[in-house]
């Protein structure tokens, strides 16, 4: 009996047959099996030995670059990261941040008369939206009126937050918006002023007018 093929080691046992009715034999050295008349052909190795960096051309084992610094120019290459593009107000053109359409100044439909439109009217259209609504027109009617963005309590500038001075939910149902958001019911605060007249602990009678 030859030896293993593979190894050739003359220790193995009978493993069974093949599909073509052969013996098969398993070795004890490398534990492969084989038949008499094997002749295995060694496989070719899945890459070349040497190849060349696709992008820099120099000589590498790897299989297509010879560092993650030359994969990542080849695709910055092929594949371009996308640059910011600028986006401007489709009814004045002013320049927007973000993937926004209209301006602050826009956002607003300027054809509808607040004074008409009441919180009830608002509540058909967008039931659970109306406080967002009201406090989105509250930031307009500030922006419009051409107060100083600060604080009127501490003087604080960096962030400035439109506060209503007689809460959302106090209003009936048939008040009208001009009349909830209005600029006389407006007042801008600092974030921490603007929580502590929420909960009680500054009342409007103390803040400076």
């Amino acid at each position: 009996m030859s030896a293993c093929p593979y190894c050739g080691s003359s220790k193995y046992y009978r493993a069974g047959q093949n599909t073509s009715g052969l013996q098969r034999y398993k070795c004890l050295n490398c534990l492969r099996r084989y038949t008499v008349n094997t002749n295995p052909q060694p496989k070719p190795p899945k890459y070349p030995e040497v190849i060349e960096c696709s992008y820099c051309g120099r000589e590498t084992s790897n299989p297509k670059f010879c560092s993650s610094s030359c994969a990542a120019k080849h695709n910055n290459v092929v594949a371009p990261k996308r640059t910011k593009q600028e986006r401007f107000c489709k009814h004045c053109g002013t320049q927007v941040i973000g993937y926004r359409k209209v301006c602050d100044k826009c956002y607003i439909n300027p054809r509808i008369d607040w004074s008409k439109k009441t919180i009830g009217d608002i509540q058909k259209s967008a039931k659970y939206q109306v406080s967002a609504a009201l406090r989105t027109l509250a930031r307009q009617e500030f922006v419009n009126s051409g107060r100083p963005r600060v604080c009127q309590n501490c003087g604080y500038n960096k962030h400035v937050e439109v506060c209503h001075i007689k809460g959302i939910n106090t209003f009936t149902p048939d008040t009208p918006v001009n009349v909830v958001s209005g600029i006389d019911n407006l007042v801008g605060l600092c974030p921490n002023c603007h929580w502590e007249f929420d909960h009680g602990l500054l009342h409007y009678e103390n803040i400076p007018h």
